[in-house]
């Protein structure tokens, strides 16, 4: 059973801050707990909120290793200039969230983002039936799994993400390198049985890069020095045993958007498809052309991405 207890600090958001093409955007600082992990987190709000006014919410979910401040905060102005609150929070153990350090387990994240949806649940500017998840990459799958297992999320959006762990770890490597990698986790895995310590290794050996991949990794390493660049064998491990496809059913009859990119070298479009395969309706799915992985962070087709991703949630978030 999860602990969630809250600490809310955003009650006053700082000054205004103009949003192109929208509703001028104020955000504030936010905290609240998730199994007794104190997680960091910004709210952003549409500074002219009406007194009174409850707005349809929005949950970011990261990418491997994301933080809230790198890339998240022009998506969260972005929809909140539309009308919504947004919440982008560190994860357990990541940038200025509490918890093990170098650990990255998907289903303590899906845990955090549960809690960060009952954290909005006290929040008086929040409509609490008319909440979404806004996934990409490695929080697509995270924020797919937790919509099937939470009956308050509304709506989702899963950009990029992945459908089976272990599927997906397997099409990074060549075949030995897969056996080779499958027996490390597992003579890790008798180590801590036995000695209670396991092993480290650099997340560019869990999750392996391609040339585009690589240079965006540098770029995140460079400008944020709580990057996570090393994880235990167990996180890699739990991520092999994490299958969002195995619930995605579990969304229906609520709304699910999923957006992919053709010859995604990180992340299969495979992926994409066969989550929307064993999704049950409604459903939507876009595959966007050989546009790169990381075009979803930025670049050309990002306001098209935004677009369609709040267009879509206005549809089903914005009911009467």
């Amino acid at each position: 059973m999860s602990d969630t207890r809250f600490e809310s600090t955003a009650a006053a958001p700082s000054a205004a801050r103009p949003s192109a093409g929208g509703r001028p955007v104020a955000v504030g600082p936010a905290a609240f707990y998730a199994d007794g992990y104190r997680l960091a987190a910004d709210l952003y709000l549409p500074a002219d909120r009406a007194a009174g006014e409850r707005l349809p919410a929005i949950v970011l979910c990261h990418g491997f290793g994301g933080l809230r401040g790198f890339w998240f905060p022009d998506f969260a102005r972005f929809f909140a200039s539309g009308g919504y609150a947004v919440l982008a929070f560190d994860h357990r153990g990541i940038g200025d969230s509490e918890g093990p350090r170098l650990s990255l387990d998907p289903f303590g994240q899906v845990a955090d983002i549960r809690a960060a949806l009952s954290f909005l649940e006290t929040r008086d500017e929040v409509a609490a039936d008319r909440m979404g998840l806004y996934g990409i990459s490695y929080g697509g799958g995270n924020a797919v799994y937790a919509a099937a297992i939470d009956p308050r999320v509304a709506a989702t959006v899963g950009v990029v993400g992945y459908g089976d762990g272990a599927r997906w770890m397997k099409s990074l490597r060549r075949e030995w390198e897969w056996v080779a990698f499958k027996k490390r986790l597992a003579e890790d895995r008798r180590r801590r049985v036995l000695t209670g310590q396991g092993g480290l290794a650099d997340t560019s050996e869990i999750l392996i890069r391609d040339p585009e991949a690589e240079e965006h990794e540098h770029e995140a390493r460079a400008r944020d020095p709580k990057r996570i660049t090393r994880i235990t064998l167990e996180s890699a491990e739990k991520i092999l045993a994490f299958k969002p496809e195995a619930v995605v059913h579990e969304i229906a009859p609520r709304p699910l958007f999923l957006i992919g990119v053709e010859d995604d070298t990180l992340v299969p479009a495979e992926e994409t498809r066969s989550l929307h395969a064993k999704a049950g309706e409604p459903k939507t799915l876009f595959m966007f052309p050989p546009i790169g992985h990381h075009a979803i962070y930025y670049g050309a087709e990002l306001p098209r991405l935004l677009g369609m991703a709040r267009d879509w949630l206005d549809t089903h978030l914005r009911r009467g």
